[in-house]
């Protein structure tokens, strides 16, 4: 039983003692963890796939309560389990267009019809992207790749390729950091020297689509944060069936409307001069702070009906959604409105009844303690 598995399953063993109603644990991703994930899946019976630190195998464990809690404790050092193979062998066979998706929505997403297209989309995106931001590519061949981009650098993920999984290299003398919420409000930690210039990025990002790699441009080493490895899991048909598919066109994807929200000259913002416009960003434990509060003054006027999640679920979430957005949309009434439909749909949030004006000033308001 390895130590960190252990550990996954004394925090799963914390959660399943909270009330009933604050809890999620149907699904098979219902539990997340940086060491693999599971979930309920009939009365008293979990199924959890852990992800060996090797990179190459991971394995699915069935477990009952009494089981977790017994590994939590440490009183069960050995149980059956199940070997997978992380890495591919071989070609598949290509299959509709490669997809490209950047959010949560259906036209958050677009499947790609040429390298043209793609790299239009790519450039519009990182203009369309002040604070860091995270896309999903997959190649026609179920080939998928993580990028984040982050003002002039992008760092590149591989999740699934005929090579395996790696990571891009970049500056090693750089030593920041920066996290990210995925679209479901899970943490990356991602680290300054993982990201490569944007003008390398992009063209490996479209060299991946065609042909399933990042080309002789991308340095990659052969390791990936954990949290992106259950990723490998979903393939283009299973994200498209999730979201109910995508548009062919970029006029019709979430694509115009992310790049009017974002100002384009210095001229357009000359006039914004509120404190928030040049406050530092806000740390984790701030955004979380924010997050909460906003989240009690939309309930006190009842513009918002809260489903059975954590709380500190729906905070985390939410926490991922003003770090990218939060600040713009104070100012523009356009992304309030944007980022209002977001929030309703923040696994966990029964029903926004807010406008983008009764958010912007929820959201004024509650910024600061």
């Amino acid at each position: 039983m390895p130590d960190d598995f252990r550990a996954f399953m004394q925090r799963v063993a914390s959660y399943l003692d909270l009330p009933s109603g604050e809890k999620l644990l149907d699904g098979e991703e219902a539990l997340k963890d940086p060491t693999g994930y599971g979930g309920r899946i009939d009365d008293g019976s979990f199924r959890f796939m852990y992800l060996g630190t090797d990179g190459a195998h991971k394995w699915e464990i069935p477990l009952g309560e009494a089981a977790i809690r017994d590994i939590a404790d440490g009183l069960l050092i050995e149980v059956p389990a199940v070997q997978h193979e992380v890495r591919r062998t071989k070609h598949r066979a290509p299959s509709g267009k490669p997809l490209l998706i950047w959010g949560e929505y259906v036209d958050d997403a677009l499947a790609i019809r040429d390298e043209e297209q793609l790299l239009v989309a790519l450039d519009a995106l990182k203009t369309a992207s002040p604070s860091p931001r995270m896309l999903r590519l997959w190649s026609a061949t179920d080939d998928q790749c993580v990028a984040v981009i982050c003002g002039e650098n992008c760092a590149l993920y591989v999740v699934e390729s005929l090579e395996g999984y790696g990571t891009s290299v970049g500056d090693a003398r750089r030593d920041d950091a920066y996290e990210i919420f995925d679209h479901e409000g899970q943490a990356l930690h991602v680290p300054g020297a993982d990201g490569v210039p944007w003008q390398i990025a992009r063209k490996a990002l479209a060299h991946f689509a065609l042909r399933g790699d990042l080309g002789a441009t991308v340095t990659i080493e052969g390791r990936i944060p954990s949290v992106l490895l259950m990723m490998g899991d979903v393939d283009r048909k299973a994200a498209l069936d999730s979201r109910g598919g995508a548009p062919h066109d970029l006029e019709k994807s979430s694509m115009p409307r992310l790049s009017a929200a974002v100002p384009q000259t210095v001229d357009a913002v000359e006039e914004i001069t509120t404190p928030h416009d040049v406050a530092p960003p806000l740390s984790i434990e701030e955004l979380a702070a924010w997050a909460r509060r906003l989240i009690d003054m939309l309930f006190e006027r009842e513009l918002i009906e809260l489903g059975r999640a954590s709380l500190d679920e729906i905070t985390y979430q939410l926490g991922g959604l003003l770090q990218a957005h939060g600040t713009e949309a104070q100012d523009s009434l356009d992304t309030a409105e944007w980022l209002a439909n977001e929030i309703g749909a923040v696994r966990g949030i029964r029903k926004l009844f807010a406008t983008g004006g009764d958010l912007q000033i929820a959201l004024r308001r509650s910024r600061d303690a």
